[in-house]
């Protein structure tokens, strides 16, 4: 009986480690700066741009936080789209944001060298 107790003790050990790891497996990308993330999100474009600009993106987060884009205004069509198709329907992690709130976010669009 003691050998069997010794057994569900290490038995009920390993497992409550190994979900209290589980559970924390995307610590990292929960904690990183707002920026962060979304240049993350933006990263490898694979665009050619012939010249630097800045891109206005106005876009609300829902209270899932998730990205719901309101407007991009770029003389662009094509960055446009792609930034609609990056941020639509991201989540983003922390708790900077406030859902139902209107955000506007200036992107710098650098000429491809």
């Amino acid at each position: 009986m003691k050998c069997f107790r010794q057994f569900l003790a290490a038995f009920v050990l390993t497992v409550s480690t190994t979900a209290f790891a589980n559970s924390n497996a995307n610590f990292g990308e929960r904690w990183e700066p707002i920026s962060f993330q979304i240049e993350k999100m933006l990263s490898d474009s694979n665009l050619v741009i012939e010249e630097d600009f800045t891109v206005t993106v106005i876009f609300k987060v829902n209270a899932e936080r998730k990205i719901e884009i309101r407007l991009i205004d770029s003389p662009n069509e094509e960055v446009n789209q792609f930034l609609k198709k990056r941020l639509e329907n991201q989540k983003l992690y922390g708790n900077s944001w406030d859902a139902e709130k209107i955000y506007e976010l200036p992107v710098k669009v650098q000429a491809t060298r």
